[in-house]
């Protein structure tokens, strides 16, 4: 079992060390984001997704062979790599619309007016997706650094897989759990006709619904980070734009912070 287990990381290796070379596929749609959902086979019952080994792992167990699950992995991150990072710069200058959540978790309902004053990052985010996955230890860091010094980081989840399910409340407190967050994260249940909706879902083709936004002190928004995945510098050169990613975001942060 071992071998086997040895075997398969290092086809995992190979196939993202692969996955990032090209940089000039077209930019994903939502759809093909989407591809990349998983669903456990149990009704309701959703496996929160851990990372992309952990994907893997997942598409393996549904019956997908080993190979067709690096191709699907390869074309993921592929997409990640092409992704425009300017699809969200309509955005910059307007106010944000006001919160239309469901529920919340981590903390008392919050409002746009509770939160002025302080620098806010909201970030969509859901279960089932590995780039969402993948982009949870940012989150978690942007908390720790910049709580005391005025960022309010806010998850939202909203359901991709099971998107026509009731509201599950445990559903995304096992998420939660799961992903180790100790910000506040709010449920967009209804994202297709509320918040998310009206935040990013109108005027251009977006390449994806996990989207970050930052706000400044006084609720406009001043940064736009399009969607699926970043994070800290992890040593791999084909990770490297996740890392100018987070750059990008911890920048923006501080800009915002010191005026």
């Amino acid at each position: 079992m071992k071998q086997r287990i040895d075997v398969l990381g290092g086809i995992l290796v190979l196939a993202l060390c692969s996955a990032m070379l090209s940089c000039i596929t077209p930019a994903p749609t939502i759809e093909n984001h989407e591809a990349h959902h998983s669903e456990a086979a149990t009704s309701n019952k959703y496996t929160p997704v851990m990372s992309w080994a952990h994907q893997r792992e997942i598409y393996i167990a549904s019956g997908m062979s080993a190979s067709d699950a690096d191709a699907k992995i390869v074309k993921g991150l592929t997409d990640l790599a092409a992704l425009d990072r300017s699809a969200g710069d309509d955005r910059i200058g307007v106010a944000a619309p006001p919160f239309q959540f469901n529920a919340w978790l981590n903390s008392e309902p919050l409002s746009l007016e509770d939160l002025k004053g302080r620098v806010v990052l909201i970030r969509w985010w859901t279960d089932t997706c590995p780039f969402c996955a993948s982009s949870a230890p940012a989150l978690r860091a942007l908390h720790e650094e910049y709580a005391d010094r005025g960022l309010t980081v806010i998850g939202v989840f909203h359901p991709k897989a099971g998107r026509d399910d009731p509201l599950d409340v445990e559903r995304v407190q096992r998420a939660v759990n799961a992903r180790e967050f100790q910000f506040p994260v709010a449920i967009d249940w209804e994202w297709r006709t509320k918040t998310l909706k009206e935040w990013w879902l109108t005027g251009p083709e977006r390449p994806a619904t996990s989207v970050t936004f930052i706000l400044d002190k006084s609720g406009v928004i001043q940064f736009v980070h399009p969607g699926m995945e970043y994070h800290d510098n992890n040593g791999s050169e084909q990770h490297a734009m996740c890392a100018n990613d987070m750059g990008r975001v911890r920048a923006a942060i501080e800009r915002l912070i010191a005026k």
